[in-house]
């Protein structure tokens, strides 16, 4: 009574499969051959690099090698360009080859083998000659063989380079400097294992128009504390895995500085240091254990646009309730916060929810006091909560229950490694939303269980938290085989991946060699 009759559902039917792309006819392939007839000649450059420009690098390389006018066409057209930069590749003369064949080229890449001996200072003048007002992005890897005035000499020509990315090469800080003095308009600048830092002099200049500075695993890093301190357009700040005392540093910021984004990963840096900086809107805080509360709360106080908040507490105990209750107070703009062993409770947990409308992304690992209240008072209070992730953490089904009612915006739960909660718990949750709910989980023993807690990037909390991977624009090798970076720096993800692959491995090595030895047995016989 007072109910419709009910309608069966009509599901769409599912889209037809795609028409497979058949080869052209061999009478149409005959007939090109005969007339010779280039379809394309009507085409102008423009048009014909336009269409190059939308290929990968794979598929430009093959149309180079149709006919020569492709062959000139994609050469003036290419931007992007990465060469093994061994020895070898200037002794042979491959190196002024290449670069007038490519006069275009603004992103160039010149990466070596560790193991291996790399051009030196002729081949930056090689650089300078025939590519140097054009290049805007510059990686150089490895070149242990480059010194400071090669470095120098490329920057001089090079004066429109915006971003430069240095990683394990031998010149020290003059030929930054140098970069810095001939190249204005610098705007990206990345530094990572530079091996000629030892004794170095601070450098007496600065950046313009420098937007972001990285330094990672540096040893007398702070002889670039002027680009921190007087850089006047700087925004994103990230000191990874440095040496020596990093508080003066910080503390001479000026209060009017644009700084936005600052981060900090095993540092010898303490609440001196952070405590001194305004306006922060990103902090990635990673195993820094002399940061206490009282320096988040100072932090907090001073950095009311905070939008995005990380803190790897590594387990020491110094960041808990107090910090976060001060952030909570303070940045009411908070969209983001992972924290990563940080015990917290519900008294610091309520007040985020309360005072932090905004709150999307939660992500909370390896938390010894995150149990089922914790997780009621998120069901109950954020209400704006789109992605959770939880990891590590003393849960259990009773407390992952309550978001089946709680959080309507949610899409996505992640739960790893968190004994108490059963695969039929995982199971509920994606039924209570009827299918809206993607939720993640995976048993303690799986293969969720070597990945490390900041590989939390599938929810979009953490992406990459502090980690050294920039984006690899700079992938096109030209006549260049394949470098092993050999270095020990592997990313931990595709390290626990190995080691889960590993037994296996094993197994199949030992089958095989067994194969092998029965039939060599038997061919003797």
């Amino acid at each position: 009574m007072g109910q419709c009759s009910s309608v069966p559902l009509r599901r769409k039917p599912p889209p037809p499969p795609p028409s497979p792309i058949l080869p052209p006819p061999p009478q149409l392939l005959a007939s090109i051959a005969e007339s010779g007839e280039d379809h394309t000649d009507g085409l102008p450059e423009e048009l014909l690099a336009a269409v190059f420009g939308l290929l990968g690098s794979g598929d430009r390389k093959r149309c180079s090698l149709v006919c020569r006018r492709w062959l000139a066409t994609e050469a003036a057209s290419r931007l992007r360009l990465a060469l093994d930069a061994r020895a070898p590749l200037l002794d042979s003369g491959a190196l002024p080859q290449l670069l007038d064949r490519f006069p275009a080229v603004s992103k160039l890449a010149l990466k070596c083998d560790r193991r291996a001996e790399s051009v030196g200072d002729p081949a930056l003048a090689l650089v300078a000659d025939l590519l140097g007002p054009g290049l805007r992005r510059l990686k150089l890897r490895a070149l242990r063989a480059v010194t400071d005035d090669g470095v120098a000499a490329l920057a001089a020509a090079a004066v429109n380079l915006r971003k430069l990315s240095v990683g394990s090469c031998s010149f020290g800080a003059k030929g930054i400097e140098a970069v810095l003095r001939s190249c204005a308009q610098l705007e990206e600048l990345s530094i990572k294992r530079l091996r000629g830092l030892a004794g170095s002099e601070p450098i007496a200049v600065s950046g313009p128009h420098l937007q972001s500075l990285s330094l990672k695993e540096l040893y007398n890093g702070q002889c670039f504390s002027c680009l921190i301190t007087q850089s006047p357009n700087l925004k994103t700040l990230k000191i990874i895995r440095c040496s020596g005392d990093w508080d003066p540093v910080l503390q001479a910021v000026p209060r009017e500085a644009l700084l936005a984004e600052l981060h900090l990963e095993k540092l010898q840096v303490s609440d001196r240091g952070v405590s001194a900086l305004h306006g922060l809107e990103v902090l990635y805080l990673a195993k820094v254990p002399e940061v206490t509360d009282v320096g988040l709360a100072a932090l907090a106080t001073k950095s009311s646009r905070l939008r995005k908040l990380h803190v790897d507490g590594w387990k020491a105990n110094r960041i808990g309730d107090h910090g976060l209750t001060a952030v909570a107070r303070k940045c009411a703009s908070l969209q983001e916060l992972v924290l990563i062993g940080v015990n917290l409770t519900s008294a610091s947990l309520e007040l985020i929810a309360a005072n932090c409308p905004t709150l999307e992304r939660l992500a909370l690992c390896g938390s010894d006091t995150f149990g089922d209240a914790e997780m009621s008072c998120i069901a109950a209070k954020c209400a704006a909560l789109r992605k959770l992730c939880i990891k590590a953490c003393p849960v259990s089904d009773a407390g992952m229950d309550k978001l089946a009612q709680g959080c309507p915006r949610l899409v996505k739960v992640k739960v790893k490694k968190c004994c108490g909660v059963t695969s039929e718990c995982a199971e509920r949750l994606r039924v209570s939303r009827n299918g809206a709910l993607a939720v993640n989980f995976d048993m303690p023993g799986g293969v969720g269980e070597l990945q490390d807690a900041r590989s939390v990037d599938e929810s979009g909390v953490l992406d990459n938290a502090g980690s050294d991977v920039p984006p690899e624009d700079l992938d096109d090798q030209i006549g260049a085989p394949d470098i092993s970076s050999g270095s020990s720096g592997r990313p931990s993800r595709w390290k626990a991946r190995m080691g889960s692959l590993l037994p296996r491995s094993l197994s199949v090595s030992m089958f095989r060699r067994r194969t092998i030895g029965m039939r060599y047995s038997a061919h003797e016989s």
